[in-house]
């Protein structure tokens, strides 16, 4: 990489080798949060993209501008078929994006980032009019990505050792799965650091999440710190200024010290950036 100022981010790991001493826990990845709904995906609801949707784009383009962890919440649709059983949704609100969606977006992605790591965190699996269908879930996603997931005893290697074990497996699964489905390439679910309240103003998080980032966070697990703001007047708060200056490495620690970021409208975010500048910190402390 000639410059941190000219990275690509559809290929931001793949151009940055100095980071291939770290492992996927290791590293600071930014995440998009509630990734299945977005303002370019259909709500049953008129008018109510504004209350539900936290991003502005699909997958691919949330992965092509550089989110390498994916919060989604699924819904079971039993009258659905196939992969289109599972559904997006916010708070019990379907988006129109279906693990099919996920699927086609994940496969078009890696035909040109085949070396980019990615975190699936099924951060929810609801049930829909029927209970939640684990064993169809497991079995899709083990047909249509199982050979690019990470299995369990690899995850705490290095990048370039998981580059030479295999040139597909980059994408580790988190999901709260039940006990008869367990599989070694299913983590179970990411802990996720929220504030706790669903209308929390923008100085009350940057106040909590100091106090998150007071202590040190073991790296032996993956977790993700909730950076976001909802208004009961406008839903997902647009908070990319305050962001940009918590976690700009050049004013504070604070992007070294996470694991995923998860935060609302990856399309204009600076957080990509950052977390490659705190990742390239952290891999020559390492080396060094």
């Amino acid at each position: 990489m000639d410059s941190i100022d000219n990275f690509q981010p559809y290929q931001w790991m793949a151009d940055a080798p100095q980071i291939d001493n770290l492992s996927l826990f290791e590293l600071t990845l930014p995440g998009t949060h509630n990734a299945g709904c977005d303002l370019d995906a259909r709500y049953a609801v008129p008018l109510s993209s504004n209350w539900i949707a936290c991003q502005d784009v699909s997958f691919y383009s949330q992965l092509s501008r550089g989110a390498r962890a994916l919060d989604v919440r699924l819904e079971f649709i039993p009258e659905a078929q196939g992969l289109a059983q599972f559904r997006f949704q916010h708070n019990g609100y379907r988006s129109s994006r279906t693990l099919e969606d996920l699927v086609r977006d994940i496969k078009a992605f890696y035909e040109r980032s085949r070396d980019e790591f990615i975190i699936l965190d099924f951060h929810e699996l609801a049930n829909g009019k029927k209970e939640f269908d684990h064993a169809q879930f497991k079995a899709l996603m083990l047909e249509h990505l199982g050979d690019r997931m990470i299995p369990a005893q690899n995850l705490y290697l290095p990048l370039g050792e998981l580059k030479a074990i295999s040139p597909l497996q980059r994408i580790m699964v988190a999901a709260p799965t039940t006990w008869e489905n367990d599989d070694l390439r299913f983590q179970r679910k990411i802990d996720h650091k929220w504030i706790g309240k669903n209308l929390a103003k923008e100085a009350e998080l940057r106040d909590y999440i100091a106090d998150v980032l007071s202590a040190p966070i073991s790296r032996l697990r993956p977790w993700s710190l909730s950076a976001t703001v909802y208004s009961a007047a406008g839903g997902p708060q647009r908070i990319l200024d305050a962001l940009d200056s918590w976690f700009d490495p050049s004013q504070s620690d604070w992007a070294k010290k996470c694991h995923i970021i998860n935060f609302d409208f990856i399309k204009n975010s600076n957080l990509v950036r950052f977390c490659l500048t705190a990742n390239l910190q952290k891999a020559s402390e390492k080396s060094a």
